[in-house]
């Protein structure tokens, strides 16, 4: 046999074995690139449903709360009578008032006590973050304060307007009637219409019915 063909089929050359390595580190590089991909989409999939899933939730709390709103009306600290629902532009101090507040019912009472199904909650944005409030009780003792439970964070403007019958639209409540004098205390706008600027993802407007 020829020696050249007796060294061939004694194994590969050293070019031939540099080309495989050559094209499978390619395929490897490839492969470890669509491999990056894949998990890179994988979570921005994940925090997109996340994202998502919270937001739901949190304007379905919103919705519940504002669905079971009873026109009875509190004491404040100060012994004072305040209204059933109170609500305003975003107060940025650190102490001051939430931009919604009212008194809802629906609530599970458990035992055997005779204990109201109502309770006071409320709405806040400070830090960039939106929380929901809950008060201790419905007439506030001299020092109470709510427990805040965080909903969404990265909330840059929060906006909130009332829907007054008659009277369209207004900023703050309690309003005024079209003849300028005060409503009642224990009124309850026919719906709110809240407007979130989330950091990244533009504005979100959603319109709730508030119980008659």
């Amino acid at each position: 046999m020829n020696p050249s063909l007796r060294a061939r089929a004694a194994g590969f050359t050293l070019l031939e074995v540099l080309v495989a390595v050559g094209i499978f580190a390619l395929f490897s590089a490839m492969a470890y690139g669509s491999l990056l991909r894949i998990l890179d989409t994988r979570d921005r999939l994940e925090t997109e449903r996340e994202y998502w899933r919270g937001l739901s939730l949190s304007l379905m709390q919103i919705e519940d709360d504002l669905a079971q709103t009873r026109p009875r009306t509190v004491r404040g600290t100060d012994g004072l009578e305040r209204p059933a629902f109170r609500g305003q532009p975003v107060d940025s101090r650190a102490l001051g008032d939430p931009s919604l507040e009212f008194t809802r019912g629906g609530q599970i009472v458990l035992g055997d006590g005779a204990r109201s199904d109502m309770q006071r909650v409320g709405y806040r944005l400070r830090d960039s973050t939106l929380s929901r409030l809950v008060w201790p009780a419905l007439d506030q003792p001299v020092v109470s304060e709510p427990r805040a439970a965080p909903l969404l964070d990265h909330v840059e403007e929060l906006r909130v307007r009332f829907y007054a019958q008659p009277g369209g639209w207004v900023n703050a409540w309690p309003a005024t009637t079209q003849t300028g004098a005060p409503i009642a205390n224990n009124a309850l706008p026919a719906a709110v219409e809240m407007t979130l600027k989330i950091e990244g993802r533009g504005e979100i407007v959603r319109v709730f019915r508030v119980k008659d």
